[in-house]
Protein backbone atom coordinates (compact mmCIF):
# COMPACT_ATOMS: atom_id res chain seq x y z
CA UNK A 1 0.00 0.00 0.00
CA UNK A 2 1.35 3.43 -1.01
CA UNK A 3 0.67 6.71 0.77
CA UNK A 4 -1.35 7.73 -2.29
CA UNK A 5 -3.80 4.91 -1.52
CA UNK A 6 -4.37 6.10 2.05
CA UNK A 7 -7.41 8.39 2.14
CA UNK A 8 -6.62 11.84 3.53
CA UNK A 9 -4.46 12.19 6.68
CA UNK A 10 -2.29 14.66 4.77
CA UNK A 11 -0.48 16.14 7.77
CA UNK A 12 0.39 12.73 9.23
CA UNK A 13 1.61 11.44 5.86
CA UNK A 14 3.91 14.44 5.46
CA UNK A 15 5.27 14.01 8.98
CA UNK A 16 6.03 10.31 8.40
CA UNK A 17 7.68 11.00 5.04
CA UNK A 18 9.86 13.71 6.57
CA UNK A 19 11.02 11.39 9.35
CA UNK A 20 12.34 8.96 6.73
CA UNK A 21 13.93 11.57 4.50
CA UNK A 22 15.73 13.17 7.45
CA UNK A 23 16.86 9.82 8.83
CA UNK A 24 14.98 10.36 12.08
CA UNK A 25 12.79 7.29 12.27
CA UNK A 26 11.72 6.57 15.88
CA UNK A 27 12.37 2.94 16.76
CA UNK A 28 8.89 2.51 18.28
CA UNK A 29 5.73 4.35 17.22
CA UNK A 30 2.14 4.00 18.36
CA UNK A 31 -0.57 4.95 15.83
CA UNK A 32 -3.68 5.92 17.80
CA UNK A 33 -7.15 6.46 16.34
CA UNK A 34 -10.44 4.82 15.36
CA UNK A 35 -10.15 1.97 12.87
CA UNK A 36 -12.01 3.96 10.23
CA UNK A 37 -9.46 6.79 10.41
CA UNK A 38 -6.83 4.64 8.73
CA UNK A 39 -4.12 3.79 11.26
CA UNK A 40 -3.38 0.39 9.70
CA UNK A 41 -3.19 1.68 6.08
CA UNK A 42 -0.88 4.48 7.24
CA UNK A 43 1.43 2.06 9.05
CA UNK A 44 1.52 -0.25 6.02
CA UNK A 45 2.35 2.64 3.67
CA UNK A 46 4.98 3.92 6.11
CA UNK A 47 6.67 0.52 6.37
CA UNK A 48 6.72 0.24 2.58
CA UNK A 49 8.23 3.72 2.24
CA UNK A 50 10.96 2.94 4.77
CA UNK A 51 11.93 -0.22 2.87
CA UNK A 52 11.60 1.17 -0.68
CA UNK A 53 14.87 1.12 -2.64
CA UNK A 54 13.95 4.05 -4.91
CA UNK A 55 11.59 6.16 -2.82
CA UNK A 56 10.52 9.56 -4.12
CA UNK A 57 9.90 12.73 -2.12
CA UNK A 58 6.25 11.83 -1.72
CA UNK A 59 5.85 8.06 -1.92
CA UNK A 60 7.29 4.59 -2.55
CA UNK A 61 8.33 3.86 -6.11
CA UNK A 62 6.05 0.83 -6.40
CA UNK A 63 8.44 -0.92 -8.81
CA UNK A 64 11.57 -1.99 -6.93
CA UNK A 65 11.98 -5.54 -5.56
CA UNK A 66 11.00 -4.35 -2.07
CA UNK A 67 7.79 -2.67 -3.26
CA UNK A 68 6.78 -5.72 -5.27
CA UNK A 69 7.02 -7.88 -2.15
CA UNK A 70 5.17 -5.29 -0.09
CA UNK A 71 2.37 -5.41 -2.66
CA UNK A 72 1.49 -8.87 -1.28
CA UNK A 73 2.89 -8.23 2.23
CA UNK A 74 5.43 -11.02 1.80
CA UNK A 75 8.62 -9.02 2.36
CA UNK A 76 10.94 -11.10 4.61
CA UNK A 77 11.76 -8.08 6.80
CA UNK A 78 8.13 -7.18 7.47
CA UNK A 79 6.73 -9.05 10.47
CA UNK A 80 3.09 -8.97 11.58
CA UNK A 81 1.46 -9.57 14.93
CA UNK A 82 -2.28 -9.39 15.57
CA UNK A 83 -4.98 -10.83 17.86
CA UNK A 84 -6.50 -14.20 17.06
CA UNK A 85 -8.54 -16.88 18.88
CA UNK A 86 -6.71 -19.72 20.62
CA UNK A 87 -8.40 -22.27 18.36
CA UNK A 88 -6.36 -20.94 15.40
CA UNK A 89 -2.99 -21.71 16.98
CA UNK A 90 -0.40 -20.16 19.25
CA UNK A 91 1.36 -17.82 16.80
CA UNK A 92 0.14 -15.38 14.17
CA UNK A 93 2.48 -17.00 11.64
CA UNK A 94 0.12 -19.99 11.61
CA UNK A 95 -2.65 -17.90 10.01
CA UNK A 96 -0.52 -15.32 8.17
CA UNK A 97 -2.14 -16.26 4.85
CA UNK A 98 -5.61 -15.32 6.09
CA UNK A 99 -4.22 -12.08 7.52
CA UNK A 100 -2.54 -11.04 4.27
CA UNK A 101 -5.69 -11.72 2.27
CA UNK A 102 -7.80 -9.79 4.78
CA UNK A 103 -5.70 -6.61 4.70
CA UNK A 104 -5.32 -6.81 0.93
CA UNK A 105 -9.11 -6.89 0.73
CA UNK A 106 -9.77 -4.21 3.38
CA UNK A 107 -6.91 -2.49 5.24
CA UNK A 108 -9.54 -0.43 7.11
CA UNK A 109 -11.09 -3.50 8.74
CA UNK A 110 -11.85 -3.70 12.45
CA UNK A 111 -11.56 -6.57 14.90
CA UNK A 112 -15.09 -7.82 14.17
CA UNK A 113 -14.40 -8.02 10.43
CA UNK A 114 -11.16 -9.86 11.16
CA UNK A 115 -12.91 -12.39 13.39
CA UNK A 116 -15.51 -12.91 10.66
CA UNK A 117 -12.70 -13.70 8.23
CA UNK A 118 -11.56 -16.38 10.67
CA UNK A 119 -15.14 -17.61 11.12
CA UNK A 120 -14.68 -17.03 14.85
CA UNK A 121 -17.16 -14.27 15.72
CA UNK A 122 -18.07 -15.92 19.03
CA UNK A 123 -14.47 -16.55 20.11
CA UNK A 124 -12.18 -14.45 22.29
CA UNK A 125 -9.11 -12.99 20.58
CA UNK A 126 -5.78 -12.12 22.18
CA UNK A 127 -2.04 -11.92 21.54
CA UNK A 128 -0.65 -14.78 23.65
CA UNK A 129 2.71 -15.29 25.33
CA UNK A 130 3.84 -17.74 22.63
CA UNK A 131 3.35 -14.98 20.06
CA UNK A 132 5.48 -12.59 22.15
CA UNK A 133 8.26 -15.16 22.27
CA UNK A 134 8.02 -15.60 18.51
CA UNK A 135 8.36 -11.83 18.08
CA UNK A 136 11.53 -11.79 20.19
CA UNK A 137 12.97 -14.67 18.18
CA UNK A 138 12.15 -13.12 14.79
CA UNK A 139 13.55 -9.71 15.65
CA UNK A 140 16.78 -11.14 17.01
CA UNK A 141 17.80 -11.99 13.43
CA UNK A 142 19.50 -9.55 11.08
CA UNK A 143 17.48 -8.02 8.21
CA UNK A 144 17.42 -10.24 5.13
CA UNK A 145 17.13 -7.65 2.39
CA UNK A 146 16.27 -4.19 3.72
CA UNK A 147 18.17 -1.82 5.95
CA UNK A 148 15.46 -2.27 8.60
CA UNK A 149 13.30 -5.08 9.89
CA UNK A 150 9.84 -3.91 10.88
CA UNK A 151 7.28 -5.37 13.28
CA UNK A 152 3.74 -4.12 12.66
CA UNK A 153 1.51 -5.03 15.59
CA UNK A 154 -2.21 -4.46 15.10
CA UNK A 155 -4.28 -3.81 18.23
CA UNK A 156 -1.72 -4.15 21.05
CA UNK A 157 -4.72 -3.75 23.39
CA UNK A 158 -5.05 -7.52 23.10
CA UNK A 159 -1.62 -8.15 24.61
CA UNK A 160 -2.82 -7.75 28.18
CA UNK A 161 -0.21 -8.56 30.80
CA UNK A 162 1.71 -10.62 28.24
CA UNK A 163 2.99 -7.30 26.93
CA UNK A 164 5.39 -7.17 29.86
CA UNK A 165 7.54 -9.75 28.09
CA UNK A 166 8.17 -7.26 25.24
CA UNK A 167 9.10 -4.22 27.34
CA UNK A 168 12.86 -4.64 27.20
CA UNK A 169 12.75 -5.49 23.49
CA UNK A 170 10.77 -2.32 22.71
CA UNK A 171 12.98 -0.15 24.89
CA UNK A 172 16.28 -1.58 23.61
CA UNK A 173 15.58 -3.24 20.25
CA UNK A 174 18.26 -4.92 18.12
CA UNK A 175 19.97 -2.59 15.60
CA UNK A 176 17.81 -1.40 12.69
CA UNK A 177 14.57 -2.67 14.23
CA UNK A 178 11.34 -0.65 14.06
CA UNK A 179 8.11 -1.23 15.99
CA UNK A 180 4.87 0.10 14.49
CA UNK A 181 1.90 -0.44 16.82
CA UNK A 182 -1.62 0.39 15.59
CA UNK A 183 -4.19 0.87 18.34
CA UNK A 184 -7.68 2.22 19.00
CA UNK A 185 -7.87 2.46 22.78
CA UNK A 186 -4.74 3.55 24.70
CA UNK A 187 -6.56 2.96 28.01
CA UNK A 188 -6.30 -0.79 27.39
CA UNK A 189 -2.57 -0.79 26.62
CA UNK A 190 0.04 -1.22 29.31
CA UNK A 191 1.32 2.19 30.37
CA UNK A 192 4.86 0.81 30.28
CA UNK A 193 4.45 0.09 26.57
CA UNK A 194 2.99 3.52 25.80
CA UNK A 195 5.87 5.21 27.63
CA UNK A 196 8.35 3.41 25.38
CA UNK A 197 6.75 4.56 22.13
CA UNK A 198 6.28 7.82 20.26
CA UNK A 199 2.60 8.50 19.69
CA UNK A 200 1.17 9.29 16.25
CA UNK A 201 -2.30 10.60 17.09
CA UNK A 202 -4.68 10.43 14.17
CA UNK A 203 -7.64 12.66 13.50
CA UNK A 204 -10.80 11.89 11.50
CA UNK A 205 -10.20 11.76 7.75
CA UNK A 206 -10.65 15.15 6.12
CA UNK A 207 -14.13 15.63 4.62
CA UNK A 208 -12.71 16.83 1.29
CA UNK A 209 -10.56 13.70 1.05
CA UNK A 210 -13.60 11.49 1.50
CA UNK A 211 -15.53 13.59 -1.01
CA UNK A 212 -12.75 13.21 -3.59
CA UNK A 213 -12.60 9.46 -2.93
CA UNK A 214 -16.34 9.09 -3.57
CA UNK A 215 -16.18 11.13 -6.76
CA UNK A 216 -13.10 9.43 -8.23
CA UNK A 217 -13.40 5.86 -6.94
CA UNK A 218 -17.12 5.35 -6.47
CA UNK A 219 -18.25 7.64 -9.33
CA UNK A 220 -21.00 9.19 -7.21
CA UNK A 221 -22.93 12.29 -8.14
CA UNK A 222 -21.57 15.40 -6.44
CA UNK A 223 -24.62 15.98 -4.24
CA UNK A 224 -24.69 12.42 -2.89
CA UNK A 225 -20.89 12.38 -2.44
CA UNK A 226 -21.07 15.61 -0.44
CA UNK A 227 -23.84 14.31 1.78
CA UNK A 228 -22.12 11.01 2.56
CA UNK A 229 -18.69 12.57 3.12
CA UNK A 230 -20.23 15.06 5.55
CA UNK A 231 -22.26 12.69 7.70
CA UNK A 232 -19.57 9.97 7.79
CA UNK A 233 -17.68 12.15 10.30
CA UNK A 234 -14.26 11.29 8.95
CA UNK A 235 -14.76 7.55 9.42
CA UNK A 236 -14.17 5.35 6.37
CA UNK A 237 -15.98 2.41 7.97
CA UNK A 238 -19.13 4.47 8.46
CA UNK A 239 -18.75 5.87 4.94
CA UNK A 240 -18.79 2.37 3.42
CA UNK A 241 -21.89 1.50 5.46
CA UNK A 242 -23.63 4.62 4.17
CA UNK A 243 -22.46 3.92 0.65
CA UNK A 244 -23.96 0.44 0.57
CA UNK A 245 -26.77 1.35 2.96
CA UNK A 246 -26.00 -1.91 4.74
CA UNK A 247 -27.68 -2.21 8.10
CA UNK A 248 -25.68 -3.55 11.01
CA UNK A 249 -25.95 -7.26 11.84
CA UNK A 250 -26.78 -6.06 15.36
CA UNK A 251 -29.95 -4.24 14.26
CA UNK A 252 -32.45 -7.05 14.84
CA UNK A 253 -30.86 -7.82 18.20
CA UNK A 254 -31.16 -4.18 19.31
CA UNK A 255 -34.73 -3.95 18.02
CA UNK A 256 -35.76 -7.06 19.98
CA UNK A 257 -34.00 -5.79 23.12
CA UNK A 258 -35.71 -2.40 23.09
CA UNK A 259 -39.09 -4.06 22.42
CA UNK A 260 -38.66 -6.29 25.47
CA UNK A 261 -37.60 -3.33 27.62
CA UNK A 262 -40.56 -1.18 26.50
CA UNK A 263 -42.96 -4.02 27.33
CA UNK A 264 -41.16 -4.45 30.66
CA UNK A 265 -41.29 -8.21 30.20
CA UNK A 266 -38.94 -9.41 32.91
CA UNK A 267 -38.97 -13.13 31.94
CA UNK A 268 -38.02 -12.14 28.38
CA UNK A 269 -35.28 -9.85 29.70
CA UNK A 270 -33.74 -12.71 31.65
CA UNK A 271 -33.96 -15.08 28.67
CA UNK A 272 -32.49 -12.46 26.32
CA UNK A 273 -29.60 -11.79 28.72
CA UNK A 274 -28.85 -15.50 29.03
CA UNK A 275 -28.83 -15.79 25.23
CA UNK A 276 -26.22 -13.02 24.89
CA UNK A 277 -24.14 -14.74 27.54
CA UNK A 278 -22.99 -17.10 24.79
CA UNK A 279 -21.55 -14.29 22.67
CA UNK A 280 -17.81 -13.56 22.48
CA UNK A 281 -16.53 -10.48 24.29
CA UNK A 282 -15.78 -8.79 20.94
CA UNK A 283 -19.33 -9.36 19.70
CA UNK A 284 -20.83 -8.08 22.94
CA UNK A 285 -18.68 -4.96 22.82
CA UNK A 286 -19.61 -4.39 19.19
CA UNK A 287 -23.31 -4.77 19.97
CA UNK A 288 -23.26 -2.41 22.96
CA UNK A 289 -21.22 0.22 21.10
CA UNK A 290 -23.68 -0.01 18.20
CA UNK A 291 -26.58 0.41 20.67
CA UNK A 292 -24.97 3.56 22.09
CA UNK A 293 -24.60 5.10 18.63
CA UNK A 294 -28.21 4.34 17.68
CA UNK A 295 -29.56 5.75 20.97
CA UNK A 296 -27.50 8.89 20.53
CA UNK A 297 -29.08 9.17 17.10
CA UNK A 298 -32.48 8.95 18.80
CA UNK A 299 -31.63 11.97 20.94
CA UNK A 300 -30.29 14.05 18.05
CA UNK A 301 -33.01 13.21 15.53
CA UNK A 302 -35.75 15.63 16.72
CA UNK A 303 -33.32 18.54 16.61
CA UNK A 304 -31.15 17.86 13.55
CA UNK A 305 -32.42 14.89 11.58
CA UNK A 306 -30.40 15.90 8.51
CA UNK A 307 -27.11 14.95 10.19
CA UNK A 308 -28.27 11.46 11.23
CA UNK A 309 -26.06 9.02 9.25
CA UNK A 310 -28.46 6.09 9.51
CA UNK A 311 -30.62 4.96 6.60
CA UNK A 312 -33.19 2.28 5.82
CA UNK A 313 -34.72 0.35 8.70
CA UNK A 314 -32.27 1.83 11.20
CA UNK A 315 -33.51 5.32 10.42
CA UNK A 316 -37.13 4.17 10.65
CA UNK A 317 -36.33 2.63 14.04
CA UNK A 318 -34.88 5.95 15.25
CA UNK A 319 -37.96 7.83 14.04
CA UNK A 320 -40.31 5.38 15.75
CA UNK A 321 -38.27 5.40 18.94
CA UNK A 322 -38.99 9.11 19.26
CA UNK A 323 -42.69 8.27 19.65
CA UNK A 324 -41.87 6.84 23.07
CA UNK A 325 -41.96 9.08 26.13
CA UNK A 326 -38.51 9.82 27.46
CA UNK A 327 -36.45 12.79 28.59
CA UNK A 328 -32.90 13.73 27.68
CA UNK A 329 -31.91 12.79 31.22
CA UNK A 330 -33.52 9.36 30.76
CA UNK A 331 -31.50 8.72 27.61
CA UNK A 332 -28.27 10.02 29.15
CA UNK A 333 -28.79 7.61 32.06
CA UNK A 334 -29.42 4.71 29.66
CA UNK A 335 -26.27 5.46 27.64
CA UNK A 336 -24.23 5.88 30.83
CA UNK A 337 -25.41 2.48 32.06
CA UNK A 338 -24.57 0.82 28.74
CA UNK A 339 -21.06 2.25 29.05
CA UNK A 340 -20.86 0.89 32.60
CA UNK A 341 -21.99 -2.51 31.35
CA UNK A 342 -19.22 -2.42 28.74
CA UNK A 343 -16.70 -1.71 31.48
CA UNK A 344 -18.04 -4.54 33.66
CA UNK A 345 -17.87 -7.00 30.76
CA UNK A 346 -14.28 -5.89 30.11
CA UNK A 347 -13.51 -6.79 33.73
CA UNK A 348 -15.02 -10.25 33.14
CA UNK A 349 -18.31 -9.59 34.92
CA UNK A 350 -20.91 -12.33 34.44
CA UNK A 351 -22.63 -11.29 31.22
CA UNK A 352 -26.23 -12.44 31.95
CA UNK A 353 -26.24 -10.58 35.28
CA UNK A 354 -24.72 -7.43 33.78
CA UNK A 355 -27.21 -7.37 30.90
CA UNK A 356 -30.22 -8.19 33.09
CA UNK A 357 -29.40 -5.28 35.40
CA UNK A 358 -28.83 -2.99 32.41
CA UNK A 359 -32.16 -4.02 30.85
CA UNK A 360 -34.02 -3.24 34.07
CA UNK A 361 -32.55 0.28 34.02
CA UNK A 362 -33.67 0.77 30.41
CA UNK A 363 -37.15 -0.60 31.14
CA UNK A 364 -37.59 1.80 34.06
CA UNK A 365 -36.66 4.81 31.94
CA UNK A 366 -38.81 4.14 28.86
CA UNK A 367 -42.57 4.52 28.60
CA UNK A 368 -44.93 3.56 25.78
Amino acid sequence: MNFAQVIGQYYTKESLIQSVQKGRIPHAQLFLGKTGWGGLPLALAYAKYISCLNRTETDSCGECSSCRKYATFTHPDLHFSFPFPREKGEKSSEIIGEWRNAILDNPYMGILQWMQVLDAEKKQANIPLAECREISKSLSLKPFESEFKILLMWLPEYLGKEGNSLLKLIEEPPPNTIFLLVAENPDKILGTIISRTQSVRLKPIEEEALYDFLIKNEKLEEEKARRISTISQGDYTLLTDLLTETESPYFELLKAWMSICVRKSMPEIVAWSEHLGGFSKENLKGFLLYSIEILRGVVVFPHAEEIIPWAGRERVFIENFNKLTYSINDMELIVKNIEMALSNIERNGRVPLVLTDLSYVIARNLKK
